[in-house]
């Protein structure tokens, strides 16, 4: 009788910790795909989608480091559209934070929460999708209402890949 017991101890044991254990592993599994940034932040957007939403033929994206991508357009005028991933955390000091002399606006159908800040003639839209936080930002284009014309479909294409 005794060697029952000892084997049913530990069989309920066993049966309390395995779903102990997977819950750990599932739930730091989860945090960790989370934070993570596509580790190709190019192929996110396509040359030709970006040049739609600019209004100007781009060449292929160039990615600089490992969380960020610009597109570049030379003719009318020199202009740059840029994708930049950021961790998690930052949405919520961008969010918040709001310095002297610039504007921040909801911006409805982009991801689960989009807004833009404005400062002088600078618009950049940032988003966030699940735990992806990421921006977009045109260069060379100097009407803001333009700029986030030119932003919210490209964060439209980046959200709906999340």
């Amino acid at each position: 009788m005794r060697r029952s017991k000892q084997t049913s101890g530990t069989a309920g044991s066993v049966a309390i910790l395995v779903p102990v254990v997977m819950s750990v592993l599932v739930a730091s599994g989860l945090r960790g795909a989370e934070a993570q940034a596509p580790s190709d932040p190019c192929a996110q957007v396509t040359a030709a989608e970006v040049s739609t939403a600019l209004g100007e033929t781009v060449a292929a994206g160039q990615q600089a480091g490992t969380k960020t991508c610009s597109w570049s357009a030379n003719k009318p005028t020199h202009q740059i559209v840029s994708l930049m991933y950021s961790p998690p955390g930052d949405w919520d000091t961008r969010k918040t934070r709001l310095m002297p002399g610039v504007t921040k606006a909801a911006v409805g159908g982009v991801g689960d929460e989009a807004f833009a800040l404005t400062a002088a003639n600078f618009t950049t839209l940032y988003v966030k999708k699940g735990s992806m936080v990421f921006m977009v930002r045109v260069y060379g284009v100097p009407d803001p209402g333009r700029q986030l014309a030119i932003e919210k479909p490209i964060a439209q294409t980046v959200a709906a890949k999340i």
